[in-house]
């Protein structure tokens, strides 16, 4: 198997080593405290939770971390033996800096969430999942508030929806999941009140209790103690995994059809009236205007799909008259070869017996979660650490005025930052290609803008959202 951190955490990115022991038991991990929700994720906060990270015989997984100052961070993973020692590791940033942190050289026994916690900030965390059949991961979590908002799942025919419920402190919580589908309230009374004990987490595969739902917008809420919730979602081979957010009236996404994946926009409502949505397509040429508007009710998510808009990378910016929460999941189309393919373009099975065969369809999927506004300053973990995908920083200027960008590669390395301009309402693809000492970047505008990263292989697709830097 691909030993993708093997390659990638090279010579030049051996300053972080595994060097803490596991914490005595009177000294458990500490808190900075909880911060309070905040939609747009912000790398003030000295605390990152990770819920969707697994380490063991056949995936590989990393915490991706990026500092704009100077920092030592711990990363800690509970164990999912009650009253075990938690398994940790250290990593120390010059910074501005960025370093891959490889949970198998710390443990490796499949699911292995864990959080980061700095000395220092700001800095910020994103999660990568990689195996032969897969490439999954998103930013991680600082905010910890007491309701959280999952839209964009289903369980429809070949597709697998879980939920992970993480609790990384010491207090026992319980949580209850509710959600809405195409057919109004999903119906999940059983997972009312699951008790989440402290440093543990809890899956819940949702296909299993509620199957066949084309679209399933889940809701977290939590009345004793806390938890940090996360989706995956899968198909015969990749993944996609997205974290909970908090609602807002706007929301921006620098790019939905990385890889050539045809996206989706999923909108949920989480208040008692019916909200009017704007959606404006940016792309490298500019920006269509309301190219969509619709109404999203509240017991009903709607899902937009956008395949009408091209194959051209685009991005999205939403206006709402209401909260929303809002997420993209993008997939590959199905693939059709053969004479008599073209004559039912929905038949993925190739017609009637004795058709020509059918390729099999591509099983890419990729999700994330938005920025609810636009900022000047951004800290961007991940991209130029993968040796073996195409990545790249995605930027979106949905403002009137160009943007004069700069992306500052971070890492051990000492590399020239790059220059670039973003016209008024449009799109930029910056490459960033595998160097071996860069880790992440710094992106800072002179005007505010959305940033997003995305890594595109053969053998899946995943789409990172940015960290805002409040400086």
């Amino acid at each position: 198997m691909r030993r993708l951190l093997g390659a990638i955490v090279i010579g030049a990115l051996v300053a972080f080593a595994v060097v803490l022991p596991a914490p005595a038991p009177e000294a458990p991990p500490t808190f900075t405290g909880v911060v309070e929700q905040d939609v747009n994720a912000s790398a003030r906060s000295s605390v990152w939770y990770c819920p969707w990270v697994a380490s063991g015989a056949l995936q590989d997984s990393a915490f991706l971390v990026t500092s704009v100052v100077p920092v030592d961070a711990t990363v800690t993973m509970p164990s999912p033996i009650p009253n075990e020692e938690p398994d940790q590791g250290s990593v120390s940033l010059t910074g501005p800096g960025a370093a891959v942190v490889d949970v198998g050289s710390i443990v490796r026994r499949g699911d292995t969430p864990g959080f980061v916690e700095f000395d220092d900030g700001p800095a910020t965390v994103a999660a990568l999942v990689d195996a032969d059949n897969l490439l999954t991961g998103d930013r991680c979590v600082a905010s910890v508030p007491k309701v959280w908002y999952l839209p964009g799942g289903t369980t429809r025919d070949g597709r697998s929806l879980t939920i992970r419920l993480f609790n990384p402190f010491p207090e026992d919580a319980k949580a209850s999941v509710s959600g809405t589908s195409e057919f109004g309230d999903a119906g999940l009374g059983e997972l009312a009140a699951l008790d989440v004990p402290g440093r543990s987490w809890r899956d819940v595969n949702l296909t299993q209790i509620v199957p066949l739902f084309d679209d399933l917008s889940l809701t977290v809420t939590t009345s004793e103690g806390l938890v940090i919730p996360s989706v995956a979602l899968s198909g015969g081979a990749d993944e996609a995994s997205w974290p909970g957010m908090g609602p807002a009236t706007t929301w921006e996404f620098p790019v939905v059809n990385a890889g050539g994946l045809v996206p989706s926009l999923v909108l949920s409502n989480p208040g008692p009236d019916t909200v009017t949505v704007e959606v404006d397509v940016n792309t490298a040429e500019g920006v269509t205007s309301a190219a969509v508007v619709v109404e999203v009710t509240p017991d009903v998510p709607r899902r937009l799909t956008l395949e009408d808009y091209g194959s051209a990378p685009f991005g999205l910016t939403l206006r709402a008259s209401g909260v929303v929460a809002a997420a993209v999941v993008a997939e590959d189309a199905p693939q059709l070869v053969g004479a008599d393919a073209g004559a039912d373009s929905g038949d993925i099975d190739g017609g009637e017996a004795g058709a020509d065969e059918a390729e099999p369809p591509g099983d890419r999927i990729a999700g994330t979660v938005g920025a609810s506004e636009p900022a000047r300053s951004w800290l961007v973990p991940g991209p130029g650490s993968l040796a073996d995908a195409d990545t790249s920083i995605w930027l979106l200027n949905s403002g009137a005025e160009a943007a004069t960008v700069t992306l500052q590669p971070l890492g051990n390395g000492a590399l020239p930052a790059l220059k670039v301009l973003v016209d008024g309402g449009a799109i930029l693809e910056v490459a960033a290609p595998y160097d071996g000492t860069v880790a992440g970047y710094r992106v800072v505008s002179s005007t505010p803008i959305s940033v997003q990263w995305t890594a595109v292989a053969d053998r899946g697709v995943a789409y990172f959202a940015g960290v805002a830097v409040d400086e």
